[in-house]
């Protein structure tokens, strides 16, 4: 599973390899650069400052490359040129030690003059490498944030609303946020940090190698035991990591449903006990991040402290050598000494990325479950058009329940003819609202089925399904957008007019044209300049702009007053003239005009019939109006 998670990380990288391959191109230019910076130790120790074993040389730096490098360059060409591979590379290794060989040969003054020029050339191809390698990853880094963002968000309006009700915003938010933000540390952690410091550690060990293999083994000793300190410690990093995320996630939650009830928290003076109940939730979130970074903490310094006992060692053994002169010379034990501490960085380096892909594996882990999450609503074969309902819906021995074993709907059987306006009453819980889900196919029927004009629901495009509703709820969805976009939300291509003639039948251009800036006013998040009944009527006048032939009207007006209440229900009695219309209401007093009544009640049809036929069966309808009037 793991393995897999990385893999697939890895993944969002492909469309940018051409950059991820330049990126680590300079990375492999600034490691070598950096070894060769060190090479130069040599020359400085041994013919600048050391006593040379042969007489002073008086040649020229010029002559003396010309006499060392210059024929291993023109053997390089003349394998080139012979298309001789193997001999070209073979020739091109013999450069660096030419090189050397060349200021060995040259005058102190002039092989000091080399160094330095050669020093501050190497200095800076290292540090237009980082440059340029950091230039090429980071379009990279922010072209994966948001190619895997979109990925997540455009699965999650495409899952069903079952997933919506099972999880909680503020974690979807975390997961799209904070934990994207994650994975791409880890892709940059793999593919840059982890390359550029394996690079280092690669040309530091071959610089050790070079200079004594006995010495090298000596180092290297010490890698074993450090790297498997470093797994055990990655594994409880990510499992730390996995949960300090599960936390963030739940106080992201509360925070947001807070925010959301601020009215309610504020009208019963519950502030202080939130405020306890955030601190419970932020103080579990610490809990789990103080301990993460802690073992981060922890796994640099193990790797340093390993590494000094390492070169305490190779201080031993090296300086005994130089001490009895038994073959090293200065320069190449200093050479040795700064190759090998100089792996100690990059080992560190590649500790505190292992612990940083860890926490992004974590955060890869719920990520990818969420894009795994297949809809429960689909598509089945190739989908029908529907054309505009001619004849009715109906529902066939329809059961459904959102847990197993709990049903919500039980066995329904009901028809609903086009141009019928069908009212659905009865006590909350009864099923009504997810009967009237059950249309635009937010849920599809655990048992039975319902025909579309004699075709399933399932058989058809869901979009252009709901290409043919409206919906209206008592919890009206507004974005912090204009009054004009509001209306006009899913309806493209349309004009100023036909927005007013959709507000003037909602009742709703009285109130926009009094806004400060009429139709181009920003309603805020929610509507929530808005009162409630202009809110509602916004919702009408973008359902009246769509003109679908069938409209549902869940709890439209449960939650107004008087007066906003009859301007909405004018505003729905224009809309469903003419209209195949499904109304849900609490108040009875806006369902008299509909064609036919349903009483719904623990998931079944209990009454059904006109309004004064169901008065006139004395049943649980006349009941429920006589407690209103």
């Amino acid at each position: 599973m793991k393995n897999n998670i990385f893999l697939r990380i890895l993944a969002l990288a492909k469309p940018y390899r051409g950059r991820v391959a330049l990126a680590m191109l300079f990375a492999l230019i600034f490691a070598a650069s950096s070894g060769a910076t060190l090479a130069m130790l040599l020359p400085i120790f041994d013919d600048v400052f050391g006593a040379r074993e042969d007489s002073v040389s008086t040649l020229s730096l010029e002559q003396a490359m010309s006499q060392s490098v210059l024929p291993r360059l023109q053997e390089f060409w003349d394998s080139v040129k012979g298309g001789s591979a193997s001999s070209a590379v073979e020739s091109i290794k013999t450069v660096p030690g030419a090189f050397l060989d060349g200021i060995h040969r040259s005058t102190p003054s002039q092989a000091l003059l080399a160094v330095i020029v050669t020093i501050v050339s190497l200095i800076f191809v290292k540090n237009l490498a980082f440059f340029l390698q950091t230039f090429f990853i980071a379009s990279v880094e922010e072209g994966m944030l948001r190619d895997l963002r979109m990925k997540v968000y455009s699965h999650l309006l495409r899952l069903d609303l079952g997933f919506f009700s099972r999880s909680r915003s503020g974690e979807l938010t975390t997961r799209i946020t904070a934990d994207v933000v994650r994975i791409k540390r880890t892709v940059t952690q793999a593919l840059i940090t982890l390359v550029r410091q394996m690079f280092l550690l690669g040309v530091y060990f071959v610089i050790t190698l070079w200079v004594s293999w006995k010495l090298t083994l000596v180092t290297v000793a010490v890698l074993p035991p450090s790297m498997a300190l470093i797994l055990l410690l990655g594994k409880s990093l990510r499992r730390k990591s996995h949960r300090s995320q599960e936390k963030m996630a739940d106080f992201a939650s509360f925070l947001g449903e807070t925010i959301t009830g601020v009215r309610v928290v504020k009208a019963f003076a519950m502030e202080n006990f939130e405020e306890q109940r955030f601190l419970k939730s932020v103080n579990a979130h610490r809990k789990y991040e103080v301990s993460l970074r802690r073992m981060k903490a922890l796994s640099g310094p193990l790797t340093e402290f390993l590494g000094s006992v390492a070169a305490g060692v190779i201080l031993w053994y090296g300086g005994n050598a130089v001490i009895d002169g038994s073959g090293m010379s200065p320069g190449k034990f200093m050479v040795f000494l700064a190759a090998a501490l100089s792996m100690m960085d990059p080992a560190k380096g590649i500790s505190k990325t292992y612990a940083a892909i860890q926490a992004g594996l974590a955060a890869g882990e719920r990520v990818f479950g969420i894009i795994d999450t297949m809809p429960a609503i689909v598509e089945y074969g190739s989908a029908i058009v529907p054309e505009k309902l001619s004849r009715s819906i109906r529902f066939e021995n329809v059961s459904f329940g959102y847990n197993p074993g709990n049903p919500v709907l039980k066995n329904i059987n009901l028809e609903i003819k086009a141009g019928d306006i069908v009212a659905l009453v009865g006590p909350s819980g009864g099923g009504k609202s997810t009967l009237a889900d059950m249309i635009p196919r937010f849920y599809d029927p655990d048992h039975g089925r319902i025909l579309f004009d004699g075709i399933d629901l399932r058989k058809l495009s869901i979009s252009e399904l709901r290409s043919q509703l409206g919906v209206v709820t008592q919890e009206t969805v507004l974005f912090n957008d204009t009054v004009f976009n509001n209306i006009a939300y899913g309806s493209a291509g349309i004009s100023m007019e036909q927005v007013e003639k959709a507000a003037e039948v909602a009742n709703a251009l009285e109130f926009i044209k009094a806004l400060p800036l009429g139709f181009s006013t920003v309603i805020g998040e929610r509507g929530v300049t808005l009162s409630g009944g202009q809110r509602q009527r916004l919702a009408i006048a973008r359902a009246v702009l769509k003109n679908p032939p069938i409209l549902i009207f869940d709890e439209a007006t449960s939650a107004l007053d008087t007066r906003s209440e009859k301007l909405v229900q004018q505003a729905i009695d224009a809309l469903v003239e003419g209209r195949t219309s499904l109304v849900i209401a609490h108040r009875l007093s806006t369902i008299k005009k509909a064609t036919r009544v349903l009483y719904i009640d623990n998931g079944r049809i209990i009454e059904e019939g006109t309004h004064e036929t169901l008065l006139a069966l004395g049943g649980k309808y006349y009941k429920l109006w006589k407690m209103q009037f």
